[in-house]
Parts: structure tokens; C-alpha cells; sequence
């Protein structure tokens, strides 16, 4: 029912908004259209996976994974396609521009659509939570602000001694940790398998792999099992490169077997991010970077748009949740732990999600992503510029 909402929701802004439409690509126009689509149902598979979360939480008093392996697994499976979409988006373009790879333009790109929805997220956040604490300091200045630093660095320190601060935001910018990493270490991975030229420069960008996950790591605590995702996505980009496999993976076969295949995950694991449920989600997914779209689920209209907006809907979600169900149950007079009053405002919050996440993909995150272009472009001025590879934002 929540997709259903969400769905809707996005047809009707579809509908009635000339602006959305006239944001929104043609599928031809994107190389990727059906990788786009399923970006909208990864986004909104977590929500529906922190809605279930919550739903423990309120009878429980604990964050615990659902029990259901459909609602852990909706969450879980989501994030590790997300990891295998910008693996093989990223790795696709180095295989494609090689030495002509623009690392400037990615590097800046990168900053300017991770930071311009997060800052003001983050603020609300703060501003949260020193409301609640009736604006009085618990920890010193100087320990608020180097919370704050923590914060801006992805991490999710409690805020003036607010327990579970990152429980207002579900704790999603966890996997932006995963996301920078992969980011640093891009470069090191092209000059290891790409770039290679003698085995010292080999062995140095290993150590240097090496030194930034101890280094990242040691304050995101990053796993080698869902580092792991992220090839799934790599193998994909060279799986698109096989004539072979992109003409079978557009068969009618291939997408009833990548449907099966994504309902096995969904219902048999309790993990996604194992050996075998991220070698079943690598196929499924190698199969819509074929260009399969899942019999016209991924092209339609509302789901693209849902894709183009994932990146609002992925961060924005926990906090809409947490106004939800904790917070207006506290002025208004109803109990989000009946089961009737839960499933209307997961309704209503399926519905509200889709039309803050348009706004704010409208008037932040576009706009981010265009200061980000023209950022790229004033760099270039003032250097030589040696290509014109990675000015996309995305």
C-alpha cells in the first residue's frame, strides 16, 4: 500500500506540475533509464524498512531489525543496490574515459551533491534538538561544536547529551560513509587496475587503500562485507560491455528470472550483505544496467521521478518518521502504537515523503548540483583543463 501512495503521489506532482515535468528526462535521454527507475523503489524500500523499524520501537522501546525477512531485507537489499549503482556508474565512467577520467570535476561534483540537502538537514537536527532540551547546554561549547564537526563528517555523535541523536534521522547517513570511501579510494583502484604501470606504483596505492580504510574507518566503522556491494556494481559495468550478456539480459527470461531471484532475496535472507544474497542482487542488478526494465516497471513516469528524487527521499525519510510517530503524537491527541492510527500516518507520511522530497530536490538539490557544474567550469578557467570527462553531477 505505501508504494501504491507513494506512486500516486508522484503521478499526481507529475500531473499538476509543469515544472516537474519539464525536470523530469526522457527515458532516451538517459543511458541508465531503468537504473534510474529502480533508484526510486531502493529509496523508498528503506522508508517502508524504518516504518517497520519503528513500529518495534514504539511497543518495544528498542531499534531492532524487523523480524519479518521481507521488511529487514527491503531496507538492507535496497542499500546494497544503492553501493552497486555507485559502483557501477563510477567504475563505468573510468572504464569509458580511462587516463582522461576528470578527477577534479568528480571530486567537486561529489561535494556538491552529498552536502547541499545534508547541511540543512543536519540544522534541523540540531535545532531539534536543543528545542527539546529547552535551548540550555548540557556539554560544553567546545564539545557541541566537535559534535557538530562529527556530524559533518557523517557521523552521528549525541548532540548535547541527547540520547540517540541519530535515531531523528534513522541513522541513514551511515552508508555516506561507505559512499566517501569508495569516492577517496576510487583513484587508488584505477591506478591498481587501470592504470597500473609497474608494480611499485601497485604496491604504494594498496598501502594507500590500506591507510584510508584504517583511516575512515576508524570513525565510520566500515565493514569488508557490505564494501563488498560495491562490486557487485563493478562487475555489472563490465557485464554492459559484453554484447552477449546485454542482449540476453533484455530477454523476457532474463527479467522473469531477475524478478525471482529478487523475491528469493526478499524472502529467504535475513542478510543481504552475505556471499550469497549480494551474488543473487549482483545478477538482477546486471540485468536492469542491461537495460531490462522489469516488464515497465522502471519506465514509468512516477518511478523515474521517485529515482530522480532518492537521494531527498533516502535522507529526509528518518526525520519525517520521527516527526510522525514520535513527535506529534505529543500534541496531538491520538497513540501511534494502535495499529489503526500507525498505518494512517504511514500513509500520510508515504504521501508527504514523496512531495517534500520533490521540493527539496527542486530548490536544494538541483540547484547544488548546478553550482557544483559551475564550480567545475570555473576551475577549469583558472587550470588547464586536460578533459572534459565527469562533469556530470548527477
Amino acid at each position: 500500500m505505501a508504494y501504491a501512495l507513494a506512486i500516486i503521489t508522484s503521478a499526481l506532482l507529475l500531473r499538476f506540475s509543469p515544472t516537474i515535468q519539464r525536470t523530469l528526462k526522457h527515458p532516451a535521454q538517459s543511458r541508465y533509464a531503468s537504473v534510474d527507475g529502480l533508484r526510486g523503489y531502493l529509496a523508498f524500500g528503506v522508508f517502508i524498512h524504518h516504518m517497520a523499524i519503528t513500529w518495534t520501537f514504539l511497543h518495544t522501546g528498542a531499534f531492532n531489525m524487523p523480524e519479518s525477512k521481507f521488511y529487514a531485507q527491503i531496507g538492507l537489499a535496497s542499500v546494497a543496490l544503492f553501493f552497486m549503482i555507485t559502483g557501477f556508474l563510477f567504475w563505468g565512467r573510468l572504464l569509458k574515459q580511462g587516463r582522461q577520467f576528470d578527477w577534479q570535476a568528480f571530486a567537486v561534483s561529489r561535494v556538491f551533491r552529498l552536502y547541499p540537502l545534508y547541511l540543512p538537514l543536519m540544522l534541523l537536527v540540531i535545532v531539534s534538538v536543543f528545542s527539546i532540551q529547552g535551548w540550555t547546554l548540557k556539554d560544553t561549547p567546545l564539545e557541541v561544536a566537535s559534535q557538530i564537526l562529527a556530524w559533518l563528517l557523517f557521523e552521528r555523535p549525541d548532540i548535547n547529551q541527547y540520547p540517540q541523536t541519530g535515531g531523528l534521522i534513522a541513522n541513514v547517513t551511515w552508508t555516506l560513509g561507505y559512499e566517501v570511501f569508495f569516492y577517496m579510494a576510487l583513484p587508488l583502484f584505477a591506478m591498481v587496475f587501470l592504470y597500473r604501470s609497474n608494480w611499485r606504483q601497485v604496491a604504494l596505492c594498496l598501502l594507500g587503500i590500506y591507510t584510508l580504510y584504517q583511516l575512515v574507518g576508524w570513525e565510520h566503522s566500515l565493514k569488508k562485507h557490505i564494501l563488498m556491494s560495491f562490486l557487485g556494481g563493478v562487475a555489472a559495468a563490465y557485464w554492459v560491455r559484453k554484447p552477449a550478456l546485454v542482449a540476453w539480459g533484455q530477454t523476457r527470461l532474463a527479467g522473469i528470472i531477475a524478478l525471482v531471484v529478487l523475491v528469493l532475496v526478499l524472502t529467504l535472507f535475513r542478510k543481504s550483505f552475505a556471499f550469497a544474497p549480494l551474488i543473487l542482487l549482483t545478477l538482477v542488478f546486471s540485468i536492469v544496467a542491461s537495460g531490462h526494465t522489469l516488464f515497465g516497471a522502471l519506465t514509468l513516469r512516477s518511478i523515474r521521478w521517485m529515482g530522480e528524487i532518492s537521494y531527498s527521499t533516502y535522507l529526509l525519510h528518518g526525520f519525517l518518521i520521527w516527526l510522525m510517530m514520535q513527535r506529534l503524537p505529543l500534541v496531538l491527541p491520538f497513540d501511534a502504537k494502535e495499529p489503526l492510527v500507525f498505518m494512517l500516518l504511514a500513509a500520510l507520511s508515504s504521501c508527504l515523503l514523496i512531495a517534500i522530497s520533490s521540493l527539496t530536490f527542486m530548490y536544494i538539490e538541483k540547484p547544488g548540483i548546478e553550482a557544483g557544474k559551475r564550480t567545475v567550469n570555473w576551475l577549469r578557467q583558472r587550470t588547464p583543463a586536460k578533459s572534459l570527462a565527469g562533469n556530470e553531477a548527477d
